[in-house]
């Protein structure tokens, strides 16, 4: 017999159905991740030092000053201090787990994509027709008008605004046909007139920014390692939901039967 788990008025929830409208409403995923990150940090206890020391890192990204403010943020965030404590305790347990499992993995990560961590400013002008396109480049070459002044002129896109300065934006986030001229580039370098979706675009490298090995990348890349790691699970363990018989033969994840994690707060 279904088994109730909660009822509004005349509609009723079976706990049989979970599942389902979890998926339907696509929460699963963050259901799921919840869930797997329990799974794998509920042994870890963090030192009184670091459960200190997160807490003010938690109030100094929020920009809460005082415990006023702190209780504004409370009540606007829906929670109290005991769920606070609570979140930010379970947090730490994950970013102690995401330490002892990449850290040694960091630096190899970042020699091998180094190239697509690497930054670049640029600026370019877009517009439809070549013959334009061509003409706006000449002038542009040959000092008869800046580039800012012609972006504001003619360009069609968003860099109108910005005279048509792009940047810095990692050359990983490009796409392949700015990629690979920026990378080549020298600084103040005019590209020729180019098709690009639908637009001709002339393109002039203004400056790289390489990448290094510091804290904020060595962060910046352990995030990275990790959404990959746990976002492969999930997916995983979503087939095993959506498509329970083709999941049958596939070497599962299986959850404990009763997850009772640590409770301990800062």
């Amino acid at each position: 017999m279904p088994k109730l788990w909660i009822k509004i008025d005349d509609l009723t929830v079976n706990l049989e159905n979970i599942p389902g409208l979890l998926d339907r409403y696509n929460l699963l995923p963050d259901f799921l991740r919840r869930l797997l990150e329990t799974k794998f940090t509920h042994n870890i206890k963090p030192e009184k030092n670091e459960q200190i020391q997160f807490f003010h890192s938690f109030l100094r990204e929020n920009k809460i000053a005082g415990k006023e403010a702190l209780s504004q943020w409370l009540v606007e965030n829906g929670l109290d201090d005991k769920r606070l404590d609570t979140m930010l305790f379970e947090r730490l347990q994950v970013q102690i787990f995401k330490k002892a499992m990449f850290e040694d993995k960091i630096e190899n990560f970042f020699l091998e994509r180094k190239e697509l961590l690497d930054r670049v400013m640029y600026s370019v002008l877009r517009v439809k027709d070549r013959n334009q396109a061509v003409e706006l480049f000449t002038q542009i070459e040959e000092k008869e008008s800046s580039f800012a002044e012609l972006v504001s002129l003619y360009s069609l896109g968003s860099e109108k605004d910005f005279n048509g300065i792009i940047g810095p934006v990692e050359l990983g986030r490009l796409d392949e046909n700015l990629r690979e001229r920026l990378k080549i580039s020298k600084n103040g370098q005019l590209w020729v007139p180019f098709e690009y979706k639908e637009h001709w675009l002339i393109l002039r490298h203004e400056k790289s920014l390489p990448c290094k090995l510091d804290d904020n990348m060595k962060n910046k890349i352990r995030n990275l390692m990790y959404e990959e790691w746990i976002n492969k699970k999930v997916l995983g363990l979503i087939d095993q939901i959506r498509f329970p018989k083709e999941s049958n033969d596939k070497t599962k994840d299986n959850l404990p039967k009763e997850i009772t994690p640590n409770m301990e707060s800062s």
